[in-house]
């Protein structure tokens, strides 16, 4: 992919993200100031559709992002690079405190409250503990009422899709999107492995255009504190 072209999906990808919006070449170039042309966008938008990294919605002119293009963006972004601000640091460490189930659990509300996300915990295969269900229903990607029967079926089934995804993940954070993870493809997810033995299970669960950085700081500082 040339350059430019990245850097359009890039702007897509996180324009959207921001937005839950598609986004069209006339917004990169008024909103964004980009140099080039608004027809010099327009190809290379269509060109990113063409290879699969974009799709647009039948009802709007703009594009959003495909599995494809944000596995894209996900390899090709620097997680390292982006630190987690002091606050989010310090209550996430002071979150976790007393006795180990109670405190990860506490963990688990913070990085709930930092990453606009859900979270699921897993001790064992038949202890599983999640939270922040409510942000999934309230985002405009599960709108539609069956989406949300769909979102309340992951949660009814986690006891199902867990043991089949803890062989997949490992002691460092990762971003798993469209058919690395058992939830469906409406979702992507930042899972590690973590406590003795790397025995428990964190996975950060929310839509595909999920704000991956931030959220794999999140887990990575999870991982570190526990």
């Amino acid at each position: 992919m040339e350059q430019r072209q990245e850097e359009l999906l890039t702007l897509v990808i996180e324009s959207y993200m921001a937005t839950a919006e598609p986004v069209g070449s006339r917004f990169l170039v008024d909103i964004k100031g980009l140099d080039w042309s608004e027809a010099t966008v327009r190809n290379e938008l269509r060109f990113l559709e063409e290879e699969g990294f974009l799709t647009h919605p039948h009802t709007s002119a703009g594009r959003v992002p495909t599995t494809k293009g944000y596995r894209y963006y996900v390899e090709k972004i620097d997680l390292e690079k982006l630190h987690l601000s002091r606050s989010e640091d310090t209550a996430l460490t002071k979150s976790f405190s007393g006795d180990y189930e109670p405190a990860c659990k506490s963990l688990a509300k913070e990085l709930v409250n930092f990453s606009g996300e859900s979270i699921i915990m897993a001790f064992s295969a038949d202890r599983i503990y999640y939270t922040g269900l409510s942000n999934l229903f309230s985002k405009p990607d599960f709108a539609e009422i069956q989406l949300v029967a769909n979102v309340s079926r992951v949660f009814d089934r986690c006891e199902e899709y867990l043991p089949r995804f803890y062989s997949r993940v490992d002691s460092q954070p990762h971003c798993y999107l469209g058919k690395d993870h058992p939830f469906g493809e409406l979702f992507s997810c930042v899972a590690t492995r973590f406590g003795k033995d790397n025995e428990s299970l964190v996975v950060l669960l929310g839509p595909e255009r999920m704000d991956y950085r931030h959220n794999w700081s999140l887990v990575k500082k999870a991982r570190e504190l526990v």
